[in-house]
This record gives structure tokens, sequence and C-alpha cells, in this order.
């Protein structure tokens, strides 16, 4: 069905391509309400590739829970990736609760990664270098302040890195959006001498990972290489 709104279409798994991991926390649960009411009332969000396949951008984990009741199409809308009228591609960021310490000893322990303290014009946009050493995310330490990430390698090479990061705390993440451009005067008042303002909405948590914003070309380039963004950091 094509209107001048939406255009859906029944597609085949099998021709979905994800740009994620799925998350398991939510899958179980997600199971057992398609189980109990045997309906999708939100579709998933695709993107045409060409050749019929399809790139996933939103749905991943309604996805996840088809195959695993082994259904094999599902409800989709199209839309083209390429206008940013239509698609607006983000990033969240993370908030979880650690010891500091611990963190910073599992991301020392990674030789392909560099953890350092962050000075205000060290920080700016939320850009990734694709190519050779440079930021990967920035960490905002509740009482201590802003700390960076840093990596080398490809960009495939740094996607896999975030991973490996979010891996660290998969279970325990809250995801929020940052309410704020990243000015100077920003970077300055809510990372470096106020910290714990980022922490006002969740009280619980003292860690907060801000990642890079992606572009679709970017996206594209990962699904193509065969890797995944760790789940729930792109916001499509």
């Amino acid at each position: 069905m094509k209107t001048d709104r939406f255009h859906l279409e029944i597609i085949p798994i099998k021709n979905i391509l994800v740009h994620e991991e799925f998350d398991p926390s939510r899958s179980e649960d997600l199971v057992k309400k398609f189980q109990k009411g045997n309906t999708l009332t939100d579709p998933i969000i695709v993107a045409p590739l060409g050749d019929e396949k399809y790139l996933q951008l939103d749905g991943m984990n309604r996805m996840h829970c088809f195959k695993t009741l082994g259904i094999k199409t599902i409800l989709c809308q199209i839309v083209d990736y390429n206008n940013q009228e239509i698609v607006k591609l983000s990033s969240w960021v993370h908030l979880f609760q650690a010891k500091k310490e611990e963190f910073s000893r599992y991301i020392q322990n990674n030789k392909n990664l560099k953890l350092q303290p962050a000075e205000v014009e060290e920080i700016g946009p939320r850009y990734i270098k694709e190519k050779d050493f440079g930021r990967l995310v920035t960490v905002i330490d509740k009482k201590k302040g802003a700390f960076l990430i840093s990596t080398g390698g490809n960009f495939v090479e740094k996607i896999k890195r975030l991973s490996s990061i979010v891996s660290f705390y998969q279970d325990n993440i809250t995801r929020e959006i940052l309410p704020f451009d990243l000015t100077r005067r920003n970077i300055r008042l809510f990372f470096c001498e106020n910290p714990h303002l980022n922490f006002y909405e969740n009280p619980k948590t003292n860690l907060m990972v801000i990642f890079p914003n992606f572009t679709p070309q970017q996206v594209i380039e990962v699904v193509r290489a065969g890797g995944l963004f760790p789940a729930g950091v792109t916001r499509h």
C-alpha cells in the first residue's frame, strides 16, 4: 500500500539486512506480547538497497521476535534513506550505573582503546573520524567530568569497538537524547563544571556515554561489510 504519506509493504524477512544488534532484555517480553495478541501494531521501518534487499532502520527487536516465532514475512514502512526531511538520523546517549574504576579498568585492558580526561576544546561536535586515531565516544562521570575513549583503525573496526564498550553495561542501559547542542559554553557547563546535571532525570545512574552521530552512508557501509552497530545507539 502506497499513499502520499506512507509506503507499506509485506516483505520477506530474509530480504531485510539488519544494521544493529538486538536487545535480548526486550525480546522475551515482545515475543510473549505477540503470542498473546497476535498483532503487529507498528510496522518496522526499512530503506531499499536494490536487488529486492532492504535495510532495517527501526524495529530490530520486533523483527527478531518474528524470526523467533517462525514468521517469514513482516509489515514494513519503506522510506527513502537519502531524504533527510523524512529520515532523521541521530544517536542516543547511554546512562548506566557502575563503578568508574571498574569501567576504566575494562577500557584500559583493551589494547585498542585509550581512555583519557577531556578538556573542553577536545570534545566538540559529535562526529567520528573514519580513519586513523581519533575520539570514539565521550564519557561523562557524574562527579569527575568528561573523558574521551579513542581508537585507531578503519571505520568498521571502530564500530566493532563501540560494541565492546557497550557490552560492559548492556544489561543496565537507560537511553536518552542529549537535550542541548554541543556549543563550547554547554560543554564547559554540563560536562566539565557541572557534570551531575546530566543525571538529574536518572539519579541512580552515574556514567553517560555520548556516541557520535552517523550518516546513512556510514550505516550502509557497516552493513555491507557484515558489521552491526550496538543495540540502541542509532536513532532513526
